[in-house]
């Protein structure tokens, strides 16, 4: 029987019928415009289930699989990567900064609002310490192991609990699921930032520069580095290849922590400490990067999805 005819259980059914719509009303009464401006969030997500039911009925990812990979990588996953996120950074921060750990922690936290409101002498002081190599140390070491590490290791876990808890009928599903894996931390780290943005009271223009930010430049890098992980978990359980995980998620983390330091770096140069959205120039290169990256990976994953595609021909 293929997985998709399985009917929903009366869990998944409480879940979508209840507890979603209810936290959808808890945002709205919050922040009526982050429950409005979610459904761009959203989108993402609306497409990759219409996708997947446009593949043939044997092809097509379990309902309740998906859901589930889905909430759970959104939920659990990503209260587990912000702990392990947050403990790193503090490490990291004591072992490069030391005694001055408080006052690097304190300039991080700081928003742009603030940043643009400091004076000369504490810019200045700003400045100096963007330059430092230990935070230039810093900068990489949290691109790669706070948060490109963990982030793509749960998209890759996310897959791996379909695999053990869900039905998976075809080696597609490894593909849907890993972006699914993906999209449910992104969705819920989306809306994060513009509840947040929401809150401080930021103007349409803000709002809408964070909805471009993470919809069209985020979700798509978290997903492909989730397509990138389950095309590589589908050729190891479905085709017998001797793949660790290190070999699944290698390729992702690189890619994305080289995005990631990529935007401290120009922040850095431009004398933050922390993110700090560059203008001009720097905003220029940004985009280039932008464009770069996510051009290199989209050839990365279209040139593995051809060769699985071929793969699949003949073994038919």
């Amino acid at each position: 029987m293929p997985s998709n005819q399985y009917p929903l259980s009366r869990s998944t059914k409480i879940l979508l019928w209840a507890v979603l719509p209810a936290l959808f009303i808890a945002i709205g009464i919050s922040s009526p415009l982050t429950a409005a401006l979610s459904v761009f969030i959203l989108a993402p997500t609306f497409y990759l289930l219409r996708h997947d039911r446009a593949q043939p009925a044997e092809q097509r990812t379990d309902p309740e699989t998906f859901i589930w990979t889905y909430i759970l990588t959104g939920t659990v996953g990503t209260f587990i990567v912000i702990i392990i996120q947050s403990a790193l950074s503090y490490l990291l921060a004591l072992v490069l900064f030391q005694s001055s750990t408080s006052e690097y922690l304190k300039e991080v936290q700081r928003g742009e609002d603030e940043v643009a409101n400091l004076d000369a002498e504490t810019l200045a002081t700003r400045q100096r310490m963007a330059g430092r190599w230990q935070y230039w140390a810093f900068m990489l070491l949290f691109a790669y192991l706070a948060a490109a590490l963990p982030e793509e290791a749960l998209k890759y876990y996310g897959v791996a609990y379909a695999r053990r808890r869900g039905r998976l009928a075809h080696e597609r599903n490894y593909m849907t699921l890993g972006a699914a894996a993906a999209l449910g931390f992104s969705t819920v780290e989306n809306i994060g930032f513009l509840y947040a943005a929401a809150s401080e009271g930021q103007g349409l223009g803000k709002l809408a520069l964070t909805l471009v930010e993470r919809v069209v430049v985020g979700s798509p890098m978290h997903v492909m580095g989730g397509l990138l992980s389950g095309l590589a978990a589908s050729r190891r359980d479905f085709r017998g290849e001797d793949l660790s995980l290190v070999q699944i998620i290698g390729l992702p983390v690189l890619i994305h922590g080289a995005w990631d330091f990529s935007l401290f770096a120009t922040s850095a140069l431009d004398g933050n400490v922390g993110w700090v959205h560059p203008r001009g120039k720097s905003l220029v290169a940004i985009l280039g990067l932008a464009v770069t990256i996510q051009g290199t990976l989209a050839f990365v994953v279209r040139k593995k999805f051809i060769s699985w595609k071929v793969h699949e021909k003949k073994s038919k």
